[in-house]
């Protein structure tokens, strides 16, 4: 059978084969989305994985079985295929943490609030067995991805050795479950739940076990939006406050948030050069300016000197990737 067969013959068996289906956007991965709408079993989410091409659905279900468990809201699943990859799960709706501070100023403090005790319920839960490690080794050969795709990839030992003399000052001892993916357009308010049940968590299947200050950068530095100054200092000093590993708070932030930035940038303009995603390319600048953020805290330096060998994301150099993400697109 054709993947549209498979698809069509899994929603008939689910009991959702009569449904209209309408697409959403997608990810950064070869996952494609569609919401369905039935009149007797109402609105669904599909998740389309195809397994043939490298995805895996099954650290998806055991992650929002465990997230559930420990009273976080991930999306119930309906139905699901490992082998062939579908999932028919719960809709949380268009009510992005995203659209939601853009649009309603006032309520960017108390829905970021609410998505940090979401972050500091989670790290009080057991460790799951399901999970692999981003720790120090892992994070530096991560961020060595900005040498190989966005500066120059004979450095990109260099920067990974430097990432990593920098991680490696941190307290380990203490890791937690990091989503690895927990920003604002990941997030799904919803205002008629009550407690963390109003906030949706979306996007979690590269969850590992790593340091209790990833998400929560993820979350304050983002790349795809600002937080208001207001509400990012009051943040900090709620996460400040409530941490309690013993390396220094504001070495640790500036070291995952420089850490997650410099990866960030290499998978951008790798998303456009090899999988022609240029759509990527127009969050560069942002990621550039968290980065250089993070970069001004004093043990930071000789980072920050390896980054001012980087090339500046200007106009002429974004225009460059977009030309080339054009010629060469890798489908």
């Amino acid at each position: 059978m054709t993947r549209a067969e498979e698809l069509i013959t899994f929603l008939q068996k689910s009991g959702w084969g009569s449904a209209t289906r309408s697409p959403l956007a997608g990810d950064a991965g070869r996952r494609k989305y569609e919401r369905l709408t039935d009149s007797q079993n109402g609105l669904a989410i599909l998740m389309d994985a195809p397994t043939n091409l490298g995805e895996d659905i099954e650290p998806f279900l055991q992650i929002a079985d465990y997230l559930k468990r420990y009273g976080l809201c991930s999306p119930q699943i309906f139905a699901h295929d490992t082998r062939l990859g579908f999932i028919l799960m719960e809709d949380f709706g268009d009510d992005l943490l995203f659209n939601l501070a853009l649009n309603s100023p006032k309520l960017e403090l108390p829905s970021y609030t609410l998505a940090l005790k979401a972050l500091r319920v989670l790290h009080k839960a057991p460790p799951t067995e399901v999970s692999g490690r981003y720790f120090a080794p892992e994070m530096a050969k991560a961020a060595s991805l900005a040498a190989i795709w966005y500066g120059d990839s004979d450095t990109a030992k260099e920067l990974e050795l430097s990432v990593k003399s920098i991680l490696d000052r941190l307290d380990w001892s203490k890791p937690v479950l990091v989503l690895r993916d927990y920003h604002a357009q990941n997030l799904i308010y919803r205002p008629t739940k009550i407690g963390l049940e109003k906030m949706g968590i979306l996007d979690f299947q590269d969850a590992q076990m790593g340091h209790s200050l990833y998400d929560a950068a993820s979350l304050l530095k983002d790349v795809r939006r600002d937080v208001s100054a207001e509400t990012l200092n009051k943040l900090m000093t709620i996460l400040r406050n409530s941490y309690h590993n013993r390396d220094d708070f504001d070495l640790a932030f500036a070291a995952v948030s420089a850490q997650r930035n410099l990866r960030i940038l290499g998978v951008f303009v790798r998303l456009c050069i090899r999988d022609g995603k240029a759509g990527y390319i127009d969050l560069i600048p942002r990621v550039w300016r968290n980065l250089w953020a993070d970069l001004q805290h004093p043990d930071l330096s000789n980072l920050a000197n390896f980054c001012r060998g980087l090339p500046t994301p200007d106009q002429d150099f974004l225009l460059n990737m977009r030309s080339r993400c054009a010629i060469s697109p890798v489908n």
